[in-house]
């Protein structure tokens, strides 16, 4: 829903897209704009016109806002299973001699992945407008660890992230994909996808997990997968999965990400928002082609 009272130029990422702020300020941000993007939601579609500029940019803002609730727990989760420091800045690189140099109690790794599930639910709530969203913001707010407060979300100008947030490519991959099967659950590749994918499992209606796996911003040689991990995927084994990446240039992310995932499925597609026509990497389901 959300998307669609979202009104950008999609080829450039807007200067409100470079921010940063501490969890508990980005909380503090979206119940502020959320009540606010509720009450005109009705009018707003009905008559664009009639709905003032203050209120098309609480909409902008809240769109780029939301995909932090997810993005921060699941950096949280990342720390807890795999054993580093709790840092509130810092995103680390994961790898053997990182790993495991801190140890948490087994209430508190399950704890860090209910948070993670529940922030993927809350932000979704949020991008669908849905009335109960505030509600459900308290709820998970009320849940979260102090010490998850002050970590701190730096999003920074990504063109092709931007672009792939186009509500209207976003659309078109989910009317590809529904003309087809009906997802089962939507993996995304985080955090790269994590905007897009929020959209995109609204759109088809399909359970929504995310798996760190950032090649170019993390340095990850795999996606990161934990026993928890395995665990929830377990549940939609039979597939249809739909592998997800919001954008596919050289495709490498994607190409490696199904490598390791789709073993995972007895049945799984691959998807992205956009591809360039000279990756070689071919999605089976895409939203748009571009080239430069």
């Amino acid at each position: 829903m959300l998307h669609r009272l979202v009104y950008a130029d999609w080829e450039n990422p807007p200067e409100e897209m470079t921010f940063e702020a501490s969890y508990e300020e980005v909380l503090d941000q979206i119940r502020a704009l959320l009540p606010e993007v509720l009450a005109g939601r009705d009018a707003a579609l009905a008559a664009p016109a009639s709905a003032p500029p203050p209120y098309w940019d609480a909409c902008m803002r809240l769109y780029l806002l939301a995909p932090a609730l997810v993005n921060v727990a699941l950096n949280y989760k990342i720390c807890v299973e795999q054993g580093l420091p709790l840092h509130p800045t810092y995103y680390f690189e994961v790898s053997e001699t990182s790993r495991f140099q801190a140890h948490y109690p087994a209430v508190v790794l399950r704890h860090a992945n209910e948070v993670f599930q529940d922030s993927i639910a809350t932000a979704r709530a949020v991008y669908a407008l849905d009335r109960d969203a505030p509600a459900r913001l308290e709820r998970f707010a009320a849940s979260l660890p102090e010490i998850i407060l002050g970590f701190v979300y730096a999003n920074a100008k990504d063109k092709y992230t931007w672009r792939a947030s186009n509500p209207r490519w976003i659309q078109a991959l989910a009317d590809s994909v529904l003309a087809s099967f009906k997802p089962s659950v939507v993996v995304g590749a985080a955090h790269g996808s994590i905007m897009s994918g929020l959209v995109f499992a609204n759109l088809v209606d399909a359970p929504l997990y995310f798996v760190r796996f950032s090649m170019f911003k993390r340095n990850d040689q795999d996606p990161i997968l934990a026993p928890s991990d395995l665990a929830y995927l377990d549940a939609f084994r039979a597939g249809p999965a739909l592998l997800f990446d919001e954008d596919v240039a050289k495709g490498t992310t994607l190409t490696r990400f199904e490598e390791v995932m789709k073993p995972l499925f007895d049945e799984s597609h691959t998807g992205s928002v956009l591809r360039h026509v000279l990756s070689p990497c071919r999605p089976e389901f895409i939203g748009h082609a571009w080239s430069d």
